[in-house]
């Protein structure tokens, strides 16, 4: 199972070698293994929640419900 992790700080970024950079503000999807070596060698990265919509959030087409019809 994939983890996402992410730079802890609003600007900037990390560069980790081998061409590889966690930019400010963007989340990234690794192995769980390689999150888990990530954010234990790296203090300024952090494992996040996957935030899942729910009631009011997400991107979902207004179906309408309850408005007269036009």
């Amino acid at each position: 199972m994939a983890k996402i992790i992410k730079y802890k700080h609003e600007k900037g970024a990390l560069h980790i070698g081998g061409g590889r950079f966690f930019y400010a503000g963007e989340t990234y999807e690794v192995p769980e293994e390689e999150a888990k070596q990530l954010t234990t060698a790296y203090d300024d990265l952090e494992t996040v929640e996957e935030k899942k919509a729910g009631r009011g959030g997400g991107k979902h087409a207004d179906t309408g419900e309850g408005k007269a019809a036009e």
